[in-house]
């Protein structure tokens, strides 16, 4: 059983001379793509020229992937950036070639590429028609072709260009502790997990210190991030600095603030009470900041450690007790090597699933170090690849799925770890505490936090729509937004204030963190909708998988008699969490004495 990548089953190595003829024949194929239909599109040629434009895209996607893999496990290596760097470089001039179909396609009149999307046109276009309404969307925010190619390759020295840096500069950041020389994910693993509160404190501080002294160079990266955004908005004419990641993921801005509001207005009802209890848990008047993520396990439940082979057999056996088909796919990665497991020098942080071209299975990143937060971090991962896997016969154009549903699979994934955990537990009240404990440090961190990052980042951005940011203005508002959503049991002091350098999804991917709020919430949903359907929703859930980007996040719902367009759905979620914490504490009333 392989616990590194297998990236073979993409391209051999770097120097695999099937890579260079791929970059040539899809160079070729978008040359002669343009020479076909720039100025040409109309309805009549619209599915063979999508035929056409699919097949260029198939390409690219499978270059990028295995560059973007290869590059995360071997980051400390130069010649792997080169690498990185030449095949990104030819992948954005060859998709300067093809861009104009996309705005072509916007400025077609909608009525009649709806009429030849039609059931009763027998159009083969029917297939494709969510595509095709989702290049409509963007007619507003289109500039002139030729626009539109330049500032496709100068994304590579503006945006791209600087998040690649920001990556490299984490990756080296080397952490004194202990004696020993330690990673971004290492020393944080030990900041949030260590059982000894002087240890937590003594990573939480080194790491501040770290990141104090990078921070120079880390705002200056962030402050051209969102100066690139702020001068993308302005000329595609985007009313908010969140306007374009809400088209992007198909949802409208109301939607967003019905489930940012809900969030926030029971703050005092989750967060805040939760870590009340908890203080009392931990027999702490407060608890300071790298108190937050410390296990309550006045039991001893939780202190059984999960090596690889563990923890597969947990999320095996949690599949298959929902579906063989999930079971099959999680197994295929772990049989065949799809899974990088362990960190290292080099590697990247964090976790993720990497889907690929539809010819080529999905890639996982974990960082494993043998605890149950790692199991729900790999079941957590392969519930985004069995979602990739089953939307990849959609084709590349189909499979990719907003981040509004994307978040669905992987947390659907942890609940199911978490019922299947409480089930096997004894029902004894101090294990259930400890349990329910685990589940609503999670739960907070993916729900309440996260809001509290959206909200950092609206300040963020339009702090410099309005003439920039400093570093003392960014660290205020991070402290601010958290002590907001953490309420007076938790100390927050300077230590954090630098703490957003870290988060990587203000750089990758502003305004992305709203959706493992908006994830988590669904599948509060989708869990009562199975208590009510039975058998019948495995069928309807698998299905609403394998649609992958066709359906939106509201006809996905429809499919389970949910209605997210409307606040009371959010705010019945939301309810959800403040009633596992009332649940918590009358458990607490019974089995902890004051």
């Amino acid at each position: 059983m392989r616990t590194t990548w297998c990236l073979e089953d993409i391209y051999g190595s770097p120097d695999d001379c099937q890579l260079d003829i791929d970059l040539n024949t899809a160079g070729s194929l978008a040359e002669k793509f343009k020479i076909s239909y720039s100025g040409r599109v109309s309805t009549e040629n619209l599915y063979e020229a999508i035929l056409e434009y699919e097949k260029i895209i198939g390409f690219l996607v499978r270059l990028e992937s295995y560059a973007f893999l290869y590059l995360q496990i071997n980051l400390n290596d130069d010649a792997a950036l080169s690498f990185y760097r030449r095949i990104v470089e030819a992948i954005a001039r060859i998709e300067s070639q093809i861009v104009f179909f996309r705005i072509a396609i916007s400025r077609l009149d909608e009525a009649a590429l709806r009429k030849a999307c039609s059931d009763d046109s027998s159009s083969e276009l029917k297939k494709y028609e969510s595509w095709l309404l989702d290049c409509c969307k963007y007619r507003d925010h289109m500039l002139l072709d030729e626009t539109e190619e330049a500032m496709l390759q100068k994304q590579l020295t503006s945006n791209d260009s600087w998040v690649r840096l920001y990556d490299e500069l984490l990756t080296r950041l080397e952490f004194p502790f202990d004696g020993e020389t330690k990673r971004l994910p290492e020393i944080l693993e030990i900041a949030n997990h260590s059982a000894d509160s002087e240890t937590r404190e003594n990573a939480s501080r080194i790491i501040s210190a770290k990141l104090d002294e990078s921070a120079f160079y880390i705002n200056h990266i962030y402050s051209s991030i969102l100066l690139d955004r702020v001068t993308e908005d302005r000329l595609r004419k985007y009313d908010k600095p969140e306007s374009f990641r809400h088209l992007a993921n198909n949802i409208e801005q109301h939607v967003v603030d019905f489930l940012a509001d809900s969030v926030v207005e029971q703050y005092e009802n989750t967060s805040h009470k939760y870590y009340k209890l908890k203080a009392r848990l931990l027999k702490k008047e407060k608890l300071e900041y790298w108190d937050r993520n410390v296990q309550v396990n006045r039991s001893g439940i939780l202190e059984k450690k999960f090596e690889y082979r563990d923890a597969i057999q947990l999320v095996l056996g949690t599949f298959g007790s929902f579906s063989e088909i999930f079971r099959e796919i999680a197994n295929n990665f772990i049989e065949n090597g799809w899974i990088d497991v362990y960190p290292r020098d080099g590697k990247t942080s964090g976790a993720f699933s990497h889907g690929c071209s539809p010819d080529v299975h999905p890639y996982i990143l974990l960082n494993h170090f043998n605890g149950l937060r790692d199991v729900f971090t790999m079941i957590h991962e392969l519930g985004h690849g069995i979602h990739q896997t089953l939307s990849g016969s959609n084709g590349p154009l189909l499979a990719d799925t907003p981040v509004t549903l994307s978040e669905v699979a992987s947390l659907f994934a942890e609940n199911l770890l978490f019922e299947k955990i409480l089930e096997s537990s004894s029902t004894n009240d101090m294990e259930k505490v400890d349990i329910l404990c685990f589940r609503l440090d999670n739960t907070i961190n993916s729900v309440i936090r996260q809001i509290a990052f959206f909200r950092f980042e609206r300040m963020a951005h339009e702090a410099r729509r309005n003439g920039g940011s400093s570093i003392q203005s960014l660290s205020k508002m991070f402290i601010d937004t958290q002590r907001e959503c953490l309420g007076s049991y938790v100390n927050v002091d300077d230590c954090i204030s630098c703490y957003w350098c870290y988060i990587s999804h203000f750089f990758h991917s502003p305004f992305y963190v709203y959706a493992y709020a908006f994830g988590e919430i669904f599948v509060n949903a989708l869990f009562n909708s199975r208590r009510l359907m039975g058998e019948q929703f495995i069928e309807k859930y698998v299905r609403m998988l394998s649609r992958g980007g066709i359906d939106s996040y509201n006809i996905a719902a429809s499919e389970f008699s949910l209605n997210p367009l409307r606040v009371e759905f959010w705010r019945d979620g939301v309810q959800s969490i403040a009633d596992q914490v009332q649940y918590l504490e009358a458990l607490c009333g019974r089995s902890v004495p004051d």
